[in-house]
């Protein structure tokens, strides 16, 4: 039996995330049978939802006659869930976690201390991002000198093609990967007018950039772009100033861990590990079975090439 790769969010979901008349609007875990994590989570065989990380939550009545009915396109959708039933957000600021709040509140706090150029810690599909703003230089040079990556680029998240396009030269090629379900990180011409501090990629002509590829991810994004553009950021270097605001375009979303080190993919792990390099985390209460490295990719001779094969495509061949 083929143990799936973990898929980035299908339009459909994505749609009903942003509807507000969806009892799903704005649920950071929403999936089907078409996307959403499958070997971050599953812990035996044959994959069903006892022998996944997903054990632990019970389908609400709803959840479950989805899950029941061959005509629904959640059916035998294993991490399928709800606000009712499913995983919650969490932040998690000097050590105290607050499972209870709306999951606005939690986006909102970790989509100002992004405006303010903190960096943020995110349990997202297979493991912990740490995020900044892009566009700030001394943001992204705190972070190289907590997580003790100095020289190296850092990789790009980015919620939609238009934000993309904005960073690097695009033709239909590296649109269609970009957008596709595996969405791999995907090394790409800089645009000389990208507004991405020079330190992300220092002296390199290409930008690694991926698009959201979980509900968290574009509800986070989202917010981000929402709340900077109001104006709350206070330290930037003048990159892109939209609507009276600072701007923000993309973030930094490089690997949970200290150079060299795992991924951390456990919350308490997490803030004992990164608690020196991140001033926040935004986490939630689904485990993550194994770490799953983002995936890379570049077009060479016209042809995809996987510098890294890792989510979207692990554990297939």
């Amino acid at each position: 039996m083929l143990v799936l790769p973990d898929i980035a969010t299908c339009a459909d979901c994505l749609a009903e995330v942003f509807d507000p008349t969806d009892r799903r609007y704005g649920y950071p875990f929403t999936n089907c049978t078409n996307c959403g994590p499958r070997f971050s989570i599953i812990q035996a065989l044959p994959y069903d939802r006892p022998n996944t990380t997903m054990q632990r939550f019970v389908l609400c009545p709803v959840c479950q006659a989805e899950y029941d009915s061959p005509r629904d396109r959640r059916f035998h959708a294993q991490p399928n869930a709800c606000p009712i039933c499913g995983p919650r957000l969490s932040v998690i600021d000097d050590q105290s976690t607050d499972y209870g709040s709306p999951v606005t509140h939690h986006l909102h706090v970790a989509a100002d201390a992004l405006a303010r150029g903190e960096i943020v810690a995110v349990k997202g599909l297979g493991g912990f991002h740490l995020m900044v703003d892009a566009g700030n230089a001394q943001a992204v040079q705190r972070l190289r000198l907590r997580k003790q990556r100095y020289e190296k680029p850092l990789a790009l998240m980015v919620r939609d093609l238009a934000a993309a396009q904005r960073l690097v030269e695009l033709d239909e090629q590296a649109e269609a990967l970009l957008a596709a379900a595996e969405a791999p990180i995907v090394l790409l011409p800089r645009r000389m007018d990208a507004p991405v501090a020079p330190n992300v990629a220092p002296g390199n002509p290409t930008l690694g950039v991926m698009l959201a590829y979980t509900p968290l991810h574009h509800l986070l994004l989202d917010a981000v772009v929402a709340r900077s553009e109001t104006g709350h950021s206070k330290e930037n270097d003048g990159h892109s100033m939209e609507k009276g605001g600072y701007s923000i375009t993309a973030l930094v979303a490089t690997s949970g861990n200290l150079s060299d080190e795992p991924i951390c993919i456990d919350e308490q792990e997490a803030v004992q590990r990164l608690g020196q390099i991140a001033d926040l985390f935004l986490v939630h209460d689904r485990p993550i079975e194994r770490h799953v490295d983002d995936s890379v990719a570049w077009i060479a001779a016209g042809e995809t090439r996987l510098l890294r094969l890792a989510r979207g495509y692990a554990p297939l061949p």
